[in-house]
């Protein structure tokens, strides 16, 4: 596939420049002509821009990863068709077995990908050892203390947990914080009572991210910064955002982006299951989530996850904050993907993942090359 006539999104600019698409990934960039018989795009007017990576994301279309491998399957097969190249699944809280089942079903998507679909990066474990005061829509009887036990127990030798969320305040949690690191597990902050010193002895401990800015977590105060203060003052510390319009004011993304800047914040949906559906009644961990206007929540007004896809973030960053397309590709491109170490992922250059985004003049998702 040669996709022809575009701005392309390279090394951090827009380019008029054509895309060569061959077995999976990006062949070559440049000034191109067709092959003999080479099936052709036309992007001209379009911008094109590497596949997302959406390393925070439960559920999508009415597939959760928290059913299994099926659910996987089905959520790899539509988000391909939003423009994700790649994708991290996030659990939810739930009893040990139940854990163990879910990282299962992404583990067998890892193992025996789709035909066509967006890339398992791996599993983001959002639970168990989340502080109570601030468990928004987890469930609170599935929470436990941060042990390197309680995690082996649910993990079981598997190879897929690729991020965890946790609250570092709880007692334990710098040492599994260690201890993940060294395994090769990038930790992150929410669903925490965590005051800013104890996200910086956090970061001295591995942990590289904030889950869902603002949300789940401390607020920020001008003689107490909490988590948010922390995570945007500390250069070791990537911020995860939620731009739907709901979770965050305009003004927050656009704060973030000013500290943090494109290198700095992930993009991420975190999404469940109604994303990519109309407003109804749905489900997320056998609770029932009541979705109006886009905003899901449960039936005592919490925010339970958002109905977001990548490309409508992106949107949101560049048409409601007002935040430069240049700054915000990578933000939902390589930033996340470099974040967790997904080579090949997040850029449009020889060798990358051959999944193409496709957005019009005004921001509007247009279609996808892959």
């Amino acid at each position: 596939m040669l996709v022809r006539n575009g701005w392309a999104f390279i090394d951090g600019q827009f380019q008029q420049a054509d895309v060569r698409v061959e077995n999976g990934r990006v062949a070559e960039v440049g000034a191109l002509a067709p092959k003999p018989g080479e099936q052709t795009r036309d992007a001209q007017g379009l911008y094109v821009l590497p596949g997302f990576v959406d390393i925070h994301i439960h559920a999508f279309g009415g597939a959760d990863c928290m059913r299994g491998e099926a659910d996987v399957r089905r959520m790899s097969e539509g988000l391909l068709e939003t423009g994700v190249a790649a994708f991290v699944p996030t659990t939810m809280s739930a009893y040990e077995q139940e854990t163990y089942d879910a990282l299962c079903g992404i583990q067998a998507v890892m193992d025996a990908p789709p035909a066509r679909g967006a890339a398992v990066l791996g599993a983001h474990m959002e639970a168990p050892f989340l502080a109570l005061t601030h468990k928004g829509a987890q469930l609170g009887e599935c929470l436990v203390p941060p042990s390197m036990e309680a995690y082996d127990g649910m993990v079981r030798g598997l190879g897929c947990v690729r991020m965890m969320t946790l609250a570092p305040e709880l007692s334990g949690a710098l040492a599994v914080i260690e201890q993940l690191k060294a395994r090769g597990v990038i930790t992150c902050a929410a669903h925490t009572a965590a005051k800013a010193a104890d996200i910086h002895a956090a970061a001295d401990a591995g942990l590289t991210q904030i889950t869902h800015l603002f949300n789940a977590q401390t607020p920020l105060h001008h003689r107490e910064p909490g988590v948010p203060g922390a995570g945007l003052a500390d250069d070791r510390i990537i911020v995860q955002v939620i731009a739907d319009g709901i979770h965050l004011h305009p003004d927050i993304l656009r704060i973030a982006a000013k500290c943090k800047g494109a290198q700095g914040v992930a993009l991420i949906s975190d999404s469940m299951e109604a994303a990519g559906l109309p407003d109804g009644e749905y489900d997320l961990g056998g609770q029932a989530v009541f979705v109006k206007g886009g905003a899901a929540r449960l039936g005592n007004g919490v925010l339970a996850g958002s109905t977001l896809v990548m490309h409508q973030a992106v949107r949101n960053m560049i048409k409601l904050a007002n935040i430069a397309p240049e700054t915000v590709i990578p933000m939902a491109t390589s930033t996340p993907a470099d974040s967790i170490g997904a080579r090949g992922f997040g850029r449009i250059e020889p060798g990358a993942a051959g999944v193409l985004a496709l957005m019009d003049a005004d921001w509007q998702f247009a279609g996808v090359v892959a």
